[in-house]
Parts: C-alpha cells; sequence; structure tokens
C-alpha cells in the first residue's frame, strides 16, 4: 500500500492488486478491501483530529460494487469528528477506469 496524501480529513492510498490480496478469481479480495477501509479511514481520522488519535473501530460497513483489479486508489473522508465517536466514509476505485470497486463506512470511539 502506497500513501499518496493525506490531510485536513481526507487520505487517499494506492494498492496493486497483486496475488497476496487477490481471491480466488484473480480479484481483490473481500477481507483486503474491508483493511483498506479501515487503513485509509483512519489516516483520515488522524489527520483530522486536534490530538492526532487513531481511536478503536466499532463498527465497520462495506458494499462491494464491482471486482478490483489492477490497481486501486482509495479515498477516506471525515464525515464528523466529535468528543467520543468519529465517522467515515471511503470509496475504493479502479485507477485504470474509476469504477467504483467498493465503499466502506466507520465508526470509531476516540475516547473521552
Amino acid at each position: 500500500m502506497e500513501l499518496l496524501d493525506v490531510a485536513n480529513g481526507r487520505a487517499r492510498v494506492r494498492l496493486p492488486v497483486g496475488e497476496r490480496v487477490q481471491n480466488i478469481n484473480g480479484t481483490l479480495h473481500g477481507g483486503a478491501i474491508a483493511t483498506l477501509v479501515d487503513n485509509a479511514g483512519t489516516l483520515a481520522i488522524i489527520s483530522a483530529d486536534r490530538q492526532h488519535r487513531a481511536g478503536v473501530t466499532t463498527d465497520l460497513n462495506v458494499s462491494y460494487f464491482a471486482p478490483g483489479t489492477g490497481v486501486v486508489v482509495c479515498e477516506g473522508t471525515v464525515l464528523k469528528i466529535g468528543k467520543t465517536l468519529a465517522f467515515v466514509s471511503v470509496d475504493i476505485r479502479r485507477e485504470a477506469d474509476n469504477v467504483l470497486v467498493a465503499q466502506g463506512r466507520m465508526t470509531k470511539f476516540m475516547g473521552g
């Protein structure tokens, strides 16, 4: 995974869909997609939080739309950060044609 940029509640990462992250069909594995949601979302949250806290994931869901092939780019965007909870959305797109592969949402507990 390559970090492209991270600032002001946004994070972008890039991942070639190599053998290590493929399912038996040769496309990006659903578990790898969930990991990308967690990683890109956490980086976005850290960049927006005044204390740069990563938080602890309390909820993560993913909707899968198209096969992930070639290289994918993930963009995490903070929706809201409060005292105890943070919310983020992550889009995962194929780099070659910008097709939406998956979209994830995550909630993090940020402490008291």
